[in-house]
């Protein structure tokens, strides 16, 4: 048997025979590279003054740059021509309906991120960074940025909060939509105005607008429709009296002066049954300017309420406020 040592093997105590077998499979082991930090991916300015919408169908972070850059062509505070990109985080996610996501902040050759935000955004301390999801049009064949945190309609400097990596998710790769109970449209009803559930929904309304016009609220019912724990309404909020809102209170709580009045708006909700006590599962804006008609499906609703058989295949999921 062979010695340790210069000590023939059956004399080597079993202590030492571990501690010279540990030592040795030390000095075997070659160390481990040392891991470095990838760089990160930085677009260079293209200089093209007329960029446009990318047209490939698996788009690098330049592409979809270019594409967002197109969409501000005409807004002069939002232009960045001769700026680099600092991409943060890039996603695309092929399917039926193709989708992407682009993270990254703006710098140029001579400011970095943050320097360069304090130049262009006054009393900024953080860098300008964005966060724009593009999906795929089949109409244009090219990509269409649909939404965007981090920049204002007409500037880059609105600092928004961006959205979280579960909301990002959530953007990428919508969750299947609930699928809604079958009714007959003979099953859909009306309930009367003096009735228990009529006042149930009208009372899940109310603290909406109380909480911002003030109390008391009542509504004219121009729609409500009411099937299987879910309910289609379109409703006027108005004094008990029948006044309006005065414009002077409405337009101090909203803080904009809005594209509906408050002697003739009408307002949108989907609305759902959760046990005994009915929720606002979508609302339209306070202004009114968008109807919620066709989003039922989000709640899982049927469509008989809105006089469909079925609801239209979607595309186009509402991003997270």
């Amino acid at each position: 048997m062979r010695a340790f040592d210069g000590v023939p093997a059956g004399k080597v105590s079993s202590r030492r025979r571990f501690a010279w077998l540990a030592l040795a499979a030390c000095l075997c082991a070659a160390p481990a590279p040392a891991q470095t930090a990838a760089a990160p991916e930085i677009v260079e300015p293209t200089g093209n003054l007329k960029p446009e919408y990318s047209k490939n169908p698996n788009p690098s972070s330049r592409d979809l740059i270019e594409t967002w850059r197109s969409a501000n062509l005409a807004i002069a505070g939002k232009r960045v021509d001769q700026e680099k990109f600092e991409i943060l985080l890039r996603r695309v996610a092929p399917g039926k309906v193709p989708r992407a996501f682009l993270q990254f902040q703006i710098f140029s050759a001579q400011l970095d991120p943050l320097a360069w935000a304090a130049q262009r955004c006054k009393g900024r301390s953080a860098p300008v960074e964005l966060q724009i999801y593009y999906q795929w049009s089949p109409y244009l064949n090219a990509w269409v940025p649909l939404g965007a945190r981090g920049e204002g309609d007409d500037d880059l400097c609105a600092q928004q909060t961006l959205w979280t990596a579960d909301q990002i998710e959530q953007i990428v790769n919508p969750k299947p939509l609930p699928v809604p109970p079958t009714v007959t449209r003979a099953q859909v009803v009306t309930p009367a105005a003096s009735s228990p559930e009529r006042a149930a929904i009208m009372d899940a309304l109310r603290p909406r607008y109380e909480s911002l016009f003030g109390a008391p609220i009542v509504f004219q019912v121009v729609k409500l429709r009411v099937a299987a724990g879910f309910a289609f309404a379109v409703v006027h909020p108005e004094r008990p009296n029948g006044a309006a809102i005065t414009q002077q209170v409405w337009t101090k709580a909203l803080g904009k002066v809005c594209f509906q009045y408050p002697q003739s708006v009408e307002h949108e909700y989907w609305m759902k049954k959760e046990g005994a006590v009915w929720t606002i599962g979508l609302k339209n804006g306070m202004c009114a300017d968008d109807s919620i008609s066709q989003e039922g499906d989000l709640i899982g609703a049927p469509p008989q309420l809105v006089d469909l058989d079925a609801w239209p295949e979607r595309e186009d999921f509402p991003l997270p406020e």
